[in-house]
């Protein structure tokens, strides 16, 4: 029986001033999965390993630069959409497989599609979830317009621009201030400048629980850095051109891709996955109805069912 346990873990050779942190489980002798945590700047998690039956599969984590496990926490250095594309490229290396499946969701789905295209030569299938595009669209809807998902947290939306004010910034402009402010102020304000950052995006997980605030005396290290990352790249457009990932999606045609979102995401609407769905005509999309960009128990049961499906159709 294979335990949810890696049964090895390390990191890659430094490179950039980077130490990527990864980790192997399940049946090192079946196909091979890569996992990809979402953000930018969040973590490897161990409920990834529910997606997959490890009896199975030989199923891999990396913390992205950065984040987790990897060296040095909340490194902004030489830390692109590019950079972690070729790492993922060291990391197969490094492991030995010719080529191998790729599963991520939101960001991870992002950061899946990026290297496909690079490297769709060593991709047997892609399993995506919560499609982030990184697009104008999706950042505008999101993060940066009065028009977008405010409209359904008009007054969680309202408290993030009253705190914005406090720093001279709004909606349209926040993340490069904030990001300076991480990167100079003291430990005081870079709590309260990441609780305002938190506050946002975490309230636009489900929209079926309460609102709530986390404060800024219970804000961590690990969440000031996970701060830093995702505004890093947030200011810098992802480190993508616009519409780069539909635009060379012809380069991943050949490649099998199975899309599962959840019908009420209010962070990363559903235009994402069917926009991606109509440009890869080999695609297949499952919409689950009861599911927003944090999937319900039952869309979890669901996406793992699909996911298994597509692994042993391909």
């Amino acid at each position: 029986m294979f335990e949810a346990i890696p049964f090895y873990e390390g990191y890659l050779e430094e490179k950039d001033g980077h130490q990527v942190y990864f980790a192997q489980f399940g049946n090192p002798q079946g196909q091979t999965i890569i996992q990809l945590h979402g953000g930018p700047g969040s973590k490897s998690k161990a409920k990834y390993l529910k997606n997959f039956d490890l009896e199975t599969y030989h199923l891999i984590f990396f913390d992205q630069r950065g984040c987790g496990k990897s060296i040095p926490l909340g490194s902004i250095i030489q830390n692109t959409t590019q950079a972690l594309v070729d790492d993922m490229e060291r990391l197969r290396e490094r492991v030995a497989v010719e080529s191998w499946f790729i599963s991520g969701g939101s960001w991870g789905s992002t950061l899946a599609l990026a290297y496909a295209e690079k490297f769709p030569t060593r991709v047997k299938g892609l399993l995506l979830s919560a499609i982030f595009l990184a697009d104008s669209f999706s950042v505008d809807w999101s993060f940066t317009k009065p028009d977008g998902v405010a409209n359904f947290f008009t007054d969680v939306w309202d408290e993030r621009l009253l705190k914005l004010q406090n720093y001279n910034t709004d909606a349209n402009n926040s993340s490069k201030v904030l990001l300076k402010l991480l990167l100079s102020a003291d430990t005081q304000v870079k709590k309260e400048v990441t609780a305002v950052v938190s506050n946002w995006e975490g309230n636009l997980l489900g929209s079926s629980t309460d609102v709530a605030y986390i404060a800024a005396k219970d804000v961590s290290d690990e969440d000031i850095a996970s701060a830093i990352v995702f505004l890093h790249y947030e200011s810098n457009n992802f480190f993508l051109t616009e519409g780069e990932l539909l635009r060379n999606i012809s380069k991943i045609a050949e490649v099998p891709l199975v899309i599962v979102h959840g019908r009420h995401d209010v962070l990363c609407p559903f235009k994402g996955a069917w926009d991606l769905h109509k440009a890869h005509k080999k695609s297949k999309l499952v919409a689950l109805p009861q599911s927003n960009h944090r999937f319900s128990a039952d869309g979890e049961v669901a996406k793992k069912y699909i996911f298994e499906s597509f692994l042993r159709s391909v």
